[in-house]
């Protein structure tokens, strides 16, 4: 018999515990919303997208190649291509920005990533921008309303990771609009950025919105992220190698969604690449809307250089100038380890681990099995994961704050799937916890019918997509 139960346990340190399942891809014979396109990551370019500002904070937008040296790890590197500014003069036109935030339980699981991408948008934007950040459920939330002010307006988000309620998007954005139209002049460009699931009853709603935001010249940014019950569904399939196909109406709830930018101006973000890289899909948009990034690319002589091991330095040959708010793609992700991104997020990658030998250890993690147990008529295998918060990603306050990804697979003698395991948790341990030395603590159980099995486990941390592998044989019997 195949199936999971996964009934996680998690202490120490860790708020919240789902399981987690696939990103599933339309199949309904209808063209989706947004093609989920594979990760095309070149084993050793590494792309830098950044502005330069002068001393005193006028941008430079008319510089040439020769006016960059890239420096990594201490090693000058040739630059392969170079593109300047659309925006050559550094014009800065009155601009409004409006941040709308799915704040619903729904988007707990990737509302990290959104928080931590802001912080390098907001360095690339022109000071006097009025930037608004707004949440909703069931109705608008005003965490900063238009300031000037980037901190506070990066503070907000932050506020903004509260898990809410439920979701209601066009009602809200129609609420936005309302407000932005009243308060900004005519003539000044209005922009807003939904991030979302786009799982909204009303989405016939959309077209209201789209009409409304064109009569106030508004261009909509539309970002899909997955929601906890898509994440979620695939572990509790019982045809653990069968795809999941999308729902007409969730197809239809995504096409809605995509639409509100497609018929405003702006762009639609979805797919895998979306959730990996959001940093450089909100570059995307920045450029778009202001024209101000450079873009500079180079061929490392260290390909399989984790990201939090890769010193990038970017020297400006003009008096004063310094590069901002860089975002970087490098080519970290190769076939293996993008196999078990995949797997945590796709059900049809997961079946692909069976067959991968490769080696990680980017985290300090313990793995200890435990003997089967017999619960409720199945045997289950129970294991604990030791978690070194050491090395995890943390905020300024010198506490972990992350997510950590899980995925597991028992193996049988032929070499088939019996058990897979996905999980998305939070991780947060505050600068005392990691002061008295303690470790993030994870529990489970797989279980299997009698035998000999490879067990296969992958921890990854979500917004570095380090990850470490354990392997083990386990002998599933009787206690």
């Amino acid at each position: 018999m195949k199936g999971l139960c996964a009934i996680a346990r998690v202490s120490l340190g860790l708020a919240f515990c789902m399981s987690a399942a696939p990103l599933v891809g339309q199949d309904d014979g209808r063209a989706p919303v947004e093609q989920e396109a594979p990760i095309r990551v070149d084993v050793d370019l590494v792309t830098l997208r950044f502005t330069v500002r002068d001393d005193s904070g006028r941008l430079l937008n008319s510089l040439g190649r020769q006016h960059f040296e890239i420096v990594e790890n201490g090693e000058s590197r040739p630059i392969q291509f170079f593109e300047p500014p659309r925006n050559t003069d550094g014009t800065e036109s009155p601009l409004w920005l409006a941040f709308l935030l799915d704040v619903s339980g729904s988007t707990f699981a990737t509302r990290g990533e959104v928080v931590l991408s802001a912080r390098t948008f907001f360095e690339n934007i022109h000071g006097f921008t009025q930037i608004g950040v707004y949440g909703f459920t069931e109705q608008l939330i005003p965490f900063q309303n238009f300031t000037t002010d980037k901190s506070a307006a990066l503070s907000a988000f932050n506020v903004a990771r509260r898990h809410l309620g439920r979701t209601a998007i066009y009602d809200s954005l129609n609420s936005l609009i309302g407000q932005m139209k009243a308060q900004a002049p005519g003539n000044d460009q209005k922009v807003i950025i939904v991030v979302s699931d786009g799982i909204d009853e009303n989405f016939s709603h959309h077209a209201q919105s789209i009409a409304l935001a064109r009569q106030a010249g508004i261009v909509i940014y539309t970002i899909w992220v997955p929601s906890a019950a898509q994440l979620y569904i695939g572990s509790r399939t019982a045809a653990a190698h069968s795809p999941i196909p999308r729902s007409d109406d969730e197809s239809a709830k995504e096409r809605a969604f995509s639409r509100l930018s497609q018929m405003t101006g702006g762009r639609h973000f979805a797919g895998f690449e979306t959730i990996l890289d959001l940093d450089n899909v909100l570059a995307e948009i920045n450029d778009e809307v202001f024209g101000n990034l450079y873009s500079v690319g180079y061929q490392t002589q260290l390909p399989y250089l984790a990201r939090q091991d890769r010193d990038i330095r970017i020297q400006v040959d003009v008096p004063g100038a310094q590069a901002h708010g860089v975002s970087r793609k490098v080519p970290e992700m190769l076939d293996s380890r993008k196999r078990f991104i995949a797997a945590l997020f796709e059900d049809s990658g997961v079946s692909a681990l069976a067959r991968t030998d490769a080696e990680f250890r980017e985290i300090g993690a313990q793995l200890d099995l435990m003997r089967a147990t017999r619960e409720g008529g199945r045997l289950g295998v129970p294991f604990r994961l030791r978690i070194n918060p050491f090395g995890l990603r943390q905020d300024e306050r010198e506490g972990v704050r992350t997510q950590l990804g899980i995925v597991g697979l028992l193996i049988d003698e032929d070499g088939a799937e019996a058990v897979r395991l996905r999980e998305i948790f939070r991780a947060d341990m505050d600068a005392r916890d990691l002061r008295s030395g303690r470790s993030i603590l994870y529990t489970n159980k797989l279980f299997a019918p009698p035998g000999v099995y490879e067990f296969k486990l992958a921890i990854l941390e979500i917004q570095t997509w380090r990850i470490t592998l354990f392997r083990d044989r386990v002998h599933v019997a009787e206690p």
